[in-house]
């Protein structure tokens, strides 16, 4: 009797998934279109344990590509471009499994405001992705991640632009992500 009634069980919860859900779980490949963040968090976590990074040795670098602040103050800019460089990494360090998980997409509403997904797709080792934001009294920005992921590596482009070019506080940003795995950790 128990087993037929987990068997139920699993049916019923079977059916409330999605079918994107259904295929981040077999596959760990992501395929939403105009989503919301908790959306994409969702099939993110449901593909994580076929799409994870491997654990070790990593070399990871971000670097600043190029930034156009033209249309900020001469004071705003240099205080920007301090910031930018300042996100530039390069590091070797040992990496655990907690260590290498996703970015939580919820952080990245708290400082650009609600967002959408008009395109969130990580499959065949790709990731092409689009990010709407809003937030009251800010110009709205806009992120197109693209690149390449695996369990040993990733290199990830990520273009930021807030506001219209031309018009006050007008910022574009491309960043380069890149990570490789070199190498086991001693025990």
């Amino acid at each position: 009797m128990r087993i037929l009634l987990l068997a139920v069980a699993t049916l019923a919860l079977s059916a409330c998934q999605s079918a994107a859900e259904k295929r981040a779980a077999e596959t760990g490949e992501i395929d939403a279109t105009n989503a919301t963040t908790e959306e994409v968090s969702k099939l993110i976590q449901i593909a994580q344990p076929k799409a994870a990074m491997t654990p070790g040795k990593w070399t990871l670098a971000l670097r600043v590509v190029s930034t156009d602040l033209s249309a900020l103050s001469s004071a705003a800019r240099g205080t920007q471009e301090q910031a930018i460089k300042a996100l530039e990494r390069n590091s070797t360090a040992c990496r655990t499994k907690d260590e290498l998980k996703p970015i939580d997409l919820s952080q990245l509403e708290k400082v650009a405001g609600t967002c959408t997904y008009p395109r969130y797709q990580s499959k065949g080792g790709k990731l092409d992705a689009v990010i709407e934001c809003k937030k009251d009294g800010a110009p709205d920005t806009v992120l197109h991640a693209v690149g390449t992921t695996g369990p040993n590596g990733f290199d990830v482009k990520l273009d930021q632009k807030t506001g219209a070019p031309g018009q006050a506080g007008y910022i574009a940003l491309t960043l380069q992500a890149t990570g490789k795995r070199v190498g086991a950790c001693p025990a």
